[in-house]
């Protein structure tokens, strides 16, 4: 598995910001001041976690409240991992949709995502449960998936304490959180975890392993933070030496995809790089059987979800998704 390298003239791709709907044009203006959150070169990965966190706390403010919120902390080896359990309503036995939040593996955290866990919550009826895991460079490829893992394992086995339902759950990222959301459903079967349990994914905009496709040539830049050279950073920070490896967990198209994956709610964005890593994995569980649903947003850039606050295709897009899995948990959800 190589870093992104497409040797194309960069005129010969699209004006996206010519394209891009009124409401997504709204979020790049107010986003101007903020430009340092999503340049890769513009200072260290410290300086980036914390632009990303002024960003988003703009975009995370207000929105559904939550029944409760429960902070709590999973041991893994020698550290622990940070989970966060938000409910609804005050109703004993909800199933659980784990989230896994997008950054590019290096920033965000269950509060730069907030908002997006809340809303899933909420308009699914079913408990949501936030996973903090160690970001690279600090922590690299497969660690982060075994702290998910672990977290997944924990809620399992103190489901009691918890008062949920694990016997119906699913996971749910952006970025590279729905990267995340399919390496740990396959660690998760290739390890003997009983996938009877696992009901649906929710995938945002995911890279799932094309380092060649037609939307890479096309899309991103400065505007999103995904020029060429950001996707090579983001690579490099999360795999280091392994950048030529084939990571099984990380190039989710080399990995088996017949066996132990659930039905998917998949979610592109019309002007990102990664469409087509969404289009091909929705294509490929398909023809495998698998009743999942493809969504591509026209005119929207990669990460809108977080901007659900203006954006009514954000908001679309969540709600459909909570739907999704609550419908597949056997729910009727309403809102």
């Amino acid at each position: 598995m190589s870093e992104i390298k497409l040797n194309m003239f960069p005129g010969n791709k699209w004006n996206d910001l010519e394209l891009v709907s009124p409401q997504q044009a709204k979020v790049l203006e107010m986003q101007q001041e903020d430009a340092d959150a999503f340049d890769t070169g513009a200072g260290t990965y410290e300086e980036m976690r914390a632009a990303y966190r002024r960003e988003r706390a703009r975009w995370n403010s207000g929105g559904p409240e939550m029944a409760e919120v429960l902070n709590f902390e999973v041991p893994f080896e020698d550290h622990t991992v940070r989970a966060r359990l938000l409910r609804p309503v005050q109703t004993d036995g909800l199933p659980v949709l784990f989230f896994i939040h997008g950054g590019g593996y290096v920033l965000g955290d269950n509060d730069t995502h907030g908002l997006t866990q809340r809303k899933l919550a909420a308009y699914g009826g079913m408990a949501v449960i936030g996973i903090e895991y160690t970001l690279a460079p600090e922590a690299r490829y497969p660690q982060p998936i075994k702290e998910c893992a672990a977290v997944v394992r924990y809620v399992c086995d103190h489901a009691a304490d918890l008062r949920v339902d694990v016997s119906r759950i699913g996971f749910a990222g952006d970025s590279g959180g729905g990267n995340f959301s399919m390496a740990v459903t396959l660690y998760l079967r290739d390890t003997g975890f009983d996938m009877t349990r696992l009901k649906a994914n929710v995938l945002y905009y995911g890279m799932f392993g094309l380092t060649q496709s037609r939307s890479q040539f096309l899309h991103g830049g400065s505007w999103d933070g995904m020029t060429e050279a950001d996707l090579a950073y983001y690579t490099r920070m999360y795999l280091g030496d392994q950048a030529q490896i084939d990571c099984p967990y990380y190039n989710i198209f080399s990995n088996d995809l017949s066996r132990g994956v659930p039905p998917c709610f998949i979610v592109a964005a019309e002007l990102d790089p990664l469409r087509d890593d969404s289009l091909l994995l929705y294509d490929i569980l398909t023809a495998k059987g698998l009743p999942c649903e493809y969504r591509e947003y026209k005119g929207a850039l990669h990460a809108f979800i977080h901007y659900s606050k203006i954006m009514d295709d954000a908001e679309d897009a969540l709600r459909r998704g909570a739907h999704f899995f609550a419908r597949a948990c056997g729910l009727d959800p309403r809102n």
